[in-house]
């Protein structure tokens, strides 16, 4: 058991100010440069959130933070909150899928189908009214790969979303689903 005195002695404020400058954490700006620490850069221990990811795309431009995602690694967070429905996350995907290689684009393009039963609102936004490849109707909306119970979810959420804005993406989506009927 520690006595009261010897930690009063032990934490004093000025103690405490004469901790070498290593150990003191201090998180910069989104945009920031990194700044590095005993610990290692500060930008690794910062965590990824939509926000600050639009904010990068914003101040950098989508190819150099695709580069960035890539060199960190970080592109499986962006799928995986992307196939959860997550609509901030969704929401970045047309900046950010011309950006990387095709094969994540591919991969972006699953997570995309994955989403659309659990937030088709936010999936049949982002998509291209042209039909193009990437972000057409017909390519996220085809059941390619997916289990037979994906197909009957896609259909009910997407017949829920009543938004005159969103008609022909829906219908794209809705053609692409039932050709494969």
């Amino acid at each position: 058991m520690i006595r009261r005195p010897l930690l009063a002695r032990l934490f004093t404020p000025l103690r405490l100010a004469l901790l070498p400058t290593s150990m003191v954490l201090t998180f910069p700006a989104v945009g920031a440069e990194a700044v590095t620490t005993a610990f290692g850069p500060l930008e690794a221990a910062q965590p990824l959130t939509a926000r600050g990811l639009a904010e990068r795309i914003r101040q950098d431009g989508a190819p150099e933070v695709a580069r960035r995602l890539t060199r960190d690694r970080e592109w499986a967070r962006v799928r995986r909150a992307v196939a959860a429905g997550w609509e901030n996350w969704i929401a970045l995907l047309p900046d950010l899928m011309p950006a990387a290689d095709p094969a994540m684009g591919r991969s972006l393009q699953v997570a995309l189908r994955r989403a659309l039963p659990r937030n088709p609102r936010a999936v049949l936004s982002i998509l291209d009214p042209k039909n193009s490849n990437q972000l057409g109707g017909r390519t996220i909306c085809a059941p390619a790969a997916e289990p037979a119970s994906w197909r009957p979810r896609a259909l009910t959420a997407i017949r829920a979303v009543h938004d005159i804005h969103l008609v022909d993406q829906g219908a794209d989506c809705m053609r692409a689903l039932e050709e494969q009927s």
